[in-house]
C-alpha cells in the first residue's frame, strides 16, 4: 500500500513539472513569448492597415527567432523571422524595425506626395507619440531603390529629439510598407526651461569652438531640440531642450571642420558636441 501511494505522489511531481515547463517553454521560448506575441501583434497590426501584402492567411505564418544581442549599447536585441517579413525588437519588446525580405520590382506609379501620405497614414497605426517629419527621399539618384524614404522625429512639447528616427520605406509600385525602422528611446525627459537666449547660446558655442579652433561662423538656423547630456557622464540620461548651433571654421593646421554644439536652456552648459558631421548611431538590425 506504502508503495503504491509513493508512486501516486511520485506521479503527480512529474506531471505538475511537466505542465510547469510546459508553461515554462511557451511563455519564455515558444508562441507564447513576450517577443514572438509582440512581432505577431506587429504584423497583425500592418495586416488590419493593409500596409504589407495580405494574400497569406494571417494565422497560417510562422514565427522563428534567429537572433538574439547581449550588447548594452546596441538598441536592436532580437530578430524574429516569419516566411516573408523580418522583425527587430528592443530589450523592452518594443518593435524597432520591419523589413520585407523580397526585393521588388522597381516600378514607379505613386508619386513622393501620395506615398508621403500612406507613410503619415501607416505611422500613425504602428507608432504612439507625437512626430514630425524630419527628411523626404525620392531616392531617384539611386535607381536600383524602389522605395520613398521618409524620416520623422520624435517630439515632445512641440521640440524634436534630435537623436531619435523613425524611418518609413514606401514601395514606388504597390504603396505597401517596404521597411521600417524606429531608433526612439524609452527615456525621460524634462519640462522645457527657456533661461538662455539664443544669443547667449550663441556667444557659448563660439567660445567653446574657438577653444580649440578658430575663425568660427554661425551655419544655419540656430533651433531648440531634445538632446541626452554626454559631457558629464555621471549624470542620469535626461533629455532636455537644448539650443542646436552649427559652426564652421578652421582648426590649428587650417583644416575646414564644423562643429554641432547644443546647449542648455536651462543653464546654459554645453551637454554634446558633434565633431565634423558626426551622428550618433543606434543599431537596429
Amino acid at each position: 500500500m506504502k508503495l503504491k501511494k509513493g508512486t501516486i505522489k511520485t506521479s503527480i511531481v512529474l506531471v505538475f513539472l511537466l505542465v510547469v515547463i510546459g508553461i515554462v517553454v511557451y511563455n519564455f521560448i515558444g508562441p507564447g513569448a513576450k517577443d514572438m506575441k509582440a512581432s505577431k501583434d506587429f504584423i497583425a497590426k500592418l495586416y488590419s492597415i493593409k500596409a504589407i501584402n495580405t494574400d497569406q492567411p494571417l494565422d497560417s505564418m510562422k514565427y522563428d527567432r534567429i537572433k538574439i544581442l547581449t550588447s548594452k549599447n546596441e538598441l536592436g536585441h532580437k530578430t524574429i523571422v516569419t516566411q516573408n517579413f523580418g522583425i527587430d525588437l528592443d530589450k523592452e519588446n518594443n518593435v524597432i524595425g520591419f523589413a520585407k525580405k523580397e526585393i521588388p520590382k522597381n516600378i514607379t506609379k505613386l508619386n513622393i506626395e501620395q506615398a508621403k501620405e500612406l507613410a503619415d497614414y501607416y505611422l500613425k497605426n504602428i507608432y504612439d507619440g507625437d512626430v514630425i517629419i524630419k527628411t523626404s527621399k525620392s531616392n531617384e539618384d539611386n535607381e536600383s531603390l524602389p522605395y520613398y524614404s521618409f524620416v520623422y522625429t520624435k517630439e515632445d512639447h512641440g521640440y524634436p529629439f534630435y537623436f531619435d528616427e523613425i524611418k518609413l520605406n514606401i514601395d514606388k509600385e504597390s504603396g505597401v510598407l517596404d521597411g521600417y525602422s524606429n531608433s526612439t528611446m524609452q527615456r525621460e525627459c524634462k519640462e522645457p526651461v527657456i533661461n538662455i537666449s539664443k544669443e547667449e547660446a550663441e556667444k557659448i558655442a563660439l567660445e567653446s569652438f574657438e577653444k580649440y579652433n578658430k575663425d568660427g561662423t554661425l551655419e544655419d538656423e540656430i533651433s531648440l531640440v531634445y538632446a541626452d547630456n554626454t559631457i558629464d557622464t555621471d549624470s542620469k540620461t535626461i533629455s532636455e531642450v537644448c539650443y542646436l548651433v552649427n559652426i564652421k571654421g578652421k582648426d590649428k593646421n587650417n583644416k575646414k571642420v564644423e562643429w554641432k554644439i547644443f546647449v542648455s536652456s536651462e543653464t546654459g552648459n554645453i551637454l554634446n558636441t558633434l565633431k565634423d558631421g558626426a551622428e550618433k548611431e543606434v543599431t537596429t538590425s
